[in-house]
């Protein structure tokens, strides 16, 4: 697995997979025991979920619009695209029809 190699200055140290997959070194399991309840598993899915939503980096509002745009811009441009293929074929079809007529 390879390390990125630049990190933000405020950047926590990288967690690593095999950080997550060893045993502490006591024996115990830890907070992570398998042997929880329904509402303990959920609870720890929440917590869980908790952590990741605080790595999460979320886009500014420049980004946004400006991603928006380019969205829209693709959307208008591929379906006047395809109308005017789909046009294209229907006239080609048409004139079939009538030549074979």
């Amino acid at each position: 697995m390879s390390m990125a190699t630049e990190f933000p200055e405020n950047a926590e140290k990288p967690i690593r997979e095999e950080d997550e997959r060893s045993e502490p070194e006591s024996g115990e399991r830890g907070p992570r025991s398998f042997n929880l309840g329904p509402l303990g598993r959920l609870s720890e899915f929440f917590s869980a979920v908790k952590l990741e939503m605080r790595k999460t980096t979320w886009p500014n509002r420049t980004d946004v619009w400006s991603t928006t745009v380019v969205v829209l811009v693709a959307i208008l441009f591929f379906g006047f695209y395809l109308w005017g293929v789909d046009r294209l074929v229907t006239l080609g079809f048409e004139a079939l029809e009538k030549a074979i007529r």
